[in-house]
């Protein structure tokens, strides 16, 4: 089973990084202020996940020392655009370290937006009609808010555990039901809703993400939740990249 462990970690990671700054940039917007400490602790934090997402990318190339050649075809693909916008996403994310400034933590949350709007077209191929859609979008987005309402300084606050709990109910519910929703679909429809609901990592990465919720739920706020939600979608985006049939699968049998 190839679970393409490199594009899993790259997307878990950098989506936790996007929800983190997503929450940072709310913030900021806000009268309330963190202490210079605690701001450049976060950002710290992002940076650091982005940068070993961006590493983890690397091993998905046939040759990562050629890493830069994959960002010559900016007018054409869309995984060249990724590389290049989580570049730019962590840039930003090393100068708040070091900065405190609220432009450039919104420049930062909006590259982080464009980061997963470009991966949710990234990982929707028509090769993969089940979620050649908004599907992987639908659980990229969710996945960042999620981790960043989670991983977040400010998950203790009140106004951020109501949002963690209603968007941890949403990815349960969008993940649960999608291979029963495949299962009414044609073959290969039906095939990946019967990998998905026999995958071991699937089922455990939704235990990880409904045991989060009830710790949301009761008020247990504190980093083993937030490592919970964490080990629920890469567990689930392992059977994302590895349980989901591309129409070569068929090729030379008939239906």
């Amino acid at each position: 089973m190839n679970y393409e462990f490199p594009l899993v970690f790259f997307t878990a990671l950098t989506q936790a990084a996007v929800g983190i700054s997503l929450v940072a940039a709310w913030r900021e917007t806000r009268t309330e202020c963190i202490g210079l400490f605690s701001f450049r602790r976060e950002w710290l934090t992002v940076f650091v996940l982005a940068s070993l997402g961006l590493l983890a990318s690397l091993f998905h190339l046939g040759d990562p020392k050629r890493a830069m050649t994959a960002l010559v075809n900016l007018s054409n693909s869309w995984l060249s655009r990724e590389g290049l916008v989580f570049g730019i996403f962590a840039f930003f994310a090393l100068i708040n370290i070091f900065r405190r400034s609220k432009l450039f933590v919104f420049a930062a949350a909006v590259f982080g937006i464009a980061g997963i709007v470009i991966q949710g077209l990234t990982y929707a191929p028509v090769s993969m009609p089940v979620i050649s859609n908004a599907v992987p979008m639908c659980i990229f987005a969710l996945s960042a808010l999620c981790l960043g309402t989670s991983l977040t300084q400010m998950a203790e606050e009140n106004g951020v555990s109501k949002m963690r709990t209603f968007l941890l109910v949403i990815l349960v519910i969008l993940l649960a039901a999608l291979p029963f929703v495949w299962k009414g679909g044609d073959v290969l429809s039906q095939e990946t809703a019967a990998l998905w609901l026999s995958s071991v990592p699937f089922w455990g990465g939704i235990a990880c993400l409904v045991l989060a919720l009830v710790m949301s739920l009761i008020g247990r706020r504190c980093i083993v939740m937030g490592l919970l939600v964490l080990a629920g979608v890469i567990l689930c985006r392992m059977t994302f990249f590895a349980d989901t049939l591309h129409t070569a699968t068929r090729i030379g049998m008939p239906y």
